[in-house]
């Protein structure tokens, strides 16, 4: 689905105007062309299912066809200290496949083996998770957003959205028309982190050009 990149001046005018009422929509459209781009591999439907969203997708995975489903309520951005952290709830989970899907990830869905109640315990049990997913227990999952990829790779990017986040965050995300309804809030880390995170992006271009990478 096509999506507009650029924001006209009406668009600025009316985001700005939801954000100073402290409530800012996200039209669901724009997430499903961003997620879109994401992967090749993963089809993802998403819907409104309020308070949360209802995601349905397919992939293949360990050469079987695999489709599946989950309710997802998430809550604000939590301010702690350098973290930016988004908490996930992961309920009505389901996983499907062909009745001859070869492998023993597919034997495993056909037989229940697998125990969907829990789909955080069961993200936790993974070998191998992102740096980013910080915890995963039960029907919750925690990412650190300071830990994504293109955050690990700018500096300078990751302590600018620090320093701003810190003085105004993201308190609470609702789903309500079909859009992301992101409820804002002055310092959500108190006073004192917002002038630590202003001042850890002040000095980073500092520390920049006295060590700049690749000095010995």
């Amino acid at each position: 689905m096509a999506y507009e990149r650029r924001l006209g001046p009406a668009k600025v005018r009316q985001l700005v105007m939801h954000a100073l009422s402290g409530r800012v929509p996200v039209p669901l459209s724009v997430v499903r062309g961003r997620l879109a781009g994401l992967s090749e591999k993963v089809a993802l439907d998403i819907e409104d299912a309020s308070p949360g969203l209802r995601v349905r997708g397919a992939t293949r995975a360990l050469g079987a066809p695999i489709r599946f489903g989950a309710r997802l309520v998430a809550d604000g951005v939590f301010v702690r200290g350098e973290q930016r952290i988004v908490r996930i709830q992961l309920s009505d989970v389901v996983l499907s496949t062909d009745d001859d899907a070869p492998g023993p990830l597919a034997d495993a869905i056909r037989t229940g083996m697998i125990d969907t109640t829990n789909p955080g315990t069961l993200i936790g049990n993974m070998v191998s998770l992102p740096d980013m997913v910080i915890e995963a227990a039960d029907q919750h999952v925690a990412f650190d957003l300071m830990k994504a990829p293109v955050m690990q790779r700018d500096e300078r990017l990751r302590a600018a959205l620090s320093a701003a986040s810190s003085y105004l965050g993201v308190t609470g995300i609702d789903v309500a028309d079909d859009a992301l309804v992101l409820r804002l809030g002055l310092l959500p880390g108190g006073p004192k982190e917002a002038l630590l995170s202003s001042a850890r992006a002040a000095l980073t271009p500092v520390v920049h050009y006295l060590w700049p990478e690749g000095r010995p």
